[in-house]
């Protein structure tokens, strides 16, 4: 049994002012958040010995950003649209959109979909304060894109939280430091109709929109392009995977950055082929960017971007390694993604303790090779012949692709899209004819 012997001690909430100077900081040249006092360092959080006022200054200081990107959005030729239609900001509950003033007037569309905890146009809080704003937050990614031609449309997975008291739709850090600290979230009051969640949310947006993106009875009317992160792939993949037939003559290629999504969620099959043949993954790797890596989740082929933080991702692999990619597609779009045959049993012993097994990679009769089964026989003549071959360095051939251990040798790799451009167009072998091969589909990263 206990006794309060001493009253909690109720502090009062710390106002900061939103304005930079005032905090102490200010944006130099090279577009980079630095202190006044000493121009050489970025923010500091821990400042206060009271968390809660670390917090609200944290707080303040984002606002000052969120502020200096809305006007740069304006610059840029997007405009904040409210959902849902008719909405008043500051009265209603609604999230805020980006859409680009040409939209209706481009061929092609770049579709952006963030993740679940950040605010609207923000890759990275954290490259914003170090190579710059502009480079963590999406005005690049939305330069470089305007410069080939894309319409905008941007999505708000974070900002899904509605406060009556600022008017507006917050993050969840956002408006657990500008209310209290263990605030409730009602259900009601600070949820927005049709966006309380990220998958409702772009099942919201995009319905809204896909009048002016795919046009109606059926035509073709844009090219679309989707890059997503985290969560927001997964939302957009449930999302595809029972909308599909409407969009898919519009959607030309799919960037999943660190996504959640499996291949469980995926029971269409034209989907599926879709994210086999025109999407690429994007994950946290050490390997250097664009390197082939070979993952079973995401269905779709697998590349690495030596980062080591999924938040900074785009920010550093877009303009080098993802939008060429997109110019691939549109250049040739049966072809962007070349088919690579691979012995998963041998993937699975370079990547120490992944699997569990030590099987051939070769699906049992009548399985389907897309959900990866394995048996357990051990043909010692065949683990010979390929020991051989990956030592001898003999020519591939069809036979050899299907030996083939590690795409991410140079010299593999060459020799293997040699032999797939003299055999046949990358991406014509059939399920149903790698399914004869025993072997499954990956990619080769040609960028």
């Amino acid at each position: 049994m206990f006794r309060r012997i001493k009253p909690i001690e109720h502090r009062e909430e710390v106002d900061f002012p939103v304005d930079l100077k005032k905090l102490g900081y200010f944006v130099n040249s090279e577009d980079q958040i630095r202190q006044i006092g000493k121009p050489s360092e970025g923010f500091d959080y821990h400042v206060h010995r009271v968390e809660r006022v670390n917090e609200r200054r944290r707080e303040a200081l984002d606002e000052c950003v969120r502020r200096i990107l809305d006007t740069r959005f304006v610059e840029e030729g997007l405009t904040k649209h409210f959902l849902p239609p008719g909405s008043n900001p500051g009265t209603d509950p609604c999230v805020p959109i980006l859409i680009s003033n040409d939209l209706d007037d481009v061929e092609k569309v770049l579709v952006i979909i963030g993740n679940t905890h950040d605010d609207l146009g923000v890759w990275s809080v954290r490259e914003m304060e170090g190579p710059g704003i502009n480079h963590g937050s999406m005005i690049s990614t939305i330069r470089s894109a305007k410069k080939e031609k894309f319409g905008l449309l941007i999505l708000n997975c974070g900002q899904n939280v509605y406060s009556p008291e600022m008017g507006r739709a917050v993050t969840y850090r956002s408006w657990k430091a500008a209310t209290k600290p263990s605030p409730h979230i009602d259900e009601v009051k600070n949820r927005v109709p049709g966006h309380e969640n990220v998958q409702k949310h772009i099942e919201s947006v995009l319905g809204e929109v896909k009048g002016r993106l795919i046009g109606k009875d059926g035509k073709k009317k844009k090219k679309i392009y989707f890059l997503t992160y985290g969560w927001g792939c997964w939302g957009l993949v449930k999302y595809l995977d029972v909308n599909f037939a409407e969009w898919k003559a519009n959607i030309e290629a799919l960037i999943a950055v660190e996504s959640t999504h499996t291949a469980a969620d995926v029971t269409s099959s034209d989907l599926r082929h879709f994210l086999t043949t025109r999407a690429r993954a994007y994950i946290v790797h050490s390997d250097p960017p664009g390197t082939f890596i070979p993952d079973k989740r995401f269905i779709c082929q697998t590349f690495s971007t030596a980062q080591i933080y999924s938040e900074t991702i785009v920010p550093n692999a877009w303009q080098d390694v993802m939008l060429p990619w997109f110019k691939r597609v549109e250049e040739d779009p049966e072809g962007c993604n070349p088919v690579i045959l691979v012995d998963w049993e041998s993937v699975e012993r370079l990547q120490e303790g992944w699997g569990g097994y030590s099987g051939s990679a070769k699906p049992k009769g009548g399985d389907d090779p897309d959900k990866w089964a394995f048996d357990d026989d051990d043909d010692e003549d065949d683990h010979d012949r390929k020991a051989e071959l990956r030592e001898g360095g003999d020519a591939f051939g069809e036979e050899g692709l299907e030996d083939m251990v590690d795409l991410r040798d140079a010299e593999q790799a060459a020799r293997a899209d040699k032999v797939l451009q003299e055999n046949g167009r990358p991406g014509t072998v059939t399920d149903d004819g790698l399914k004869e091969m025993g072997v499954v589909s990956g990619a080769l990263g040609i960028l």
